[in-house]
């Protein structure tokens, strides 16, 4: 385990650039200077309580986000035997993979739909974007009055903000891999 100060300017340098923050604006935001900010990042000082809290509020971030260890850079998951939800009478399963990571701001699922399935989702919140692959089968979306039907390998792209029908009308299941990707949570 790395010391505290070299932690807490490693995640905030990984934060800053993931948000595209320069120093200065990082420095705007947050009410701390652009060099020490560039110091805390460096590891070349102990930032306070004080500092550590208003970098956390400028950056809109928990506070241990910038305590926190490294987390292992690879992550091996295996779908549960048991969906974590179902809808549709048990035709649509729904297995998370990856729950929601608020620094990446995705989510992952595995869903199964038997036969028969219609699966209507409700709109999700604005500016939320769905990523579906088709892992096996021929899956169709349903988007207003628009179905879109794709085979295996194929993968469509659709903000979530509207009303949306998951359909598997062929006589075999369906499997489809969703990424969630939520711009604003």
């Amino acid at each position: 385990m790395d010391a505290i100060h070299i932690r807490v300017g490693r995640n905030l340098q990984r934060i800053r650039k993931q948000r595209g923050l320069s120093l200065e604006r990082a420095a705007d935001l947050t009410g701390v200077s652009k060099g020490m900010l560039h110091q805390i990042e460096r590891g070349e000082t102990q930032p306070t309580v004080t500092t550590l809290w208003k970098i956390a509020t400028g950056l809109n971030l928990s506070f241990s986000s910038l305590l926190k260890d490294d987390e292992a850079a690879v992550f091996i998951v295996s779908q549960k035997e048991v969906p974590d939800a179902t809808e549709d009478h048990g035709r649509c399963q729904v297995y998370l993979l990856f729950p929601f990571d608020p620094q990446t701001r995705i989510e992952i699922f595995s869903i199964t739909l038997s036969p028969g399935c219609g699966y209507v989702s409700s709109p999700h919140k604005e500016g939320v974007q769905e990523y579906i692959t088709v892992v096996a089968g021929v899956f169709s979306l349903q988007i207003h009055d628009e179905i879109y039907t794709l085979p295996t390998r194929h993968a469509i792209r659709f903000a979530g903000n509207v009303q949306h029908r998951y359909i598997n009308s062929t006589d075999l299941n369906v499997t489809i891999q969703v990424v969630m990707h939520y711009s604003d949570f």
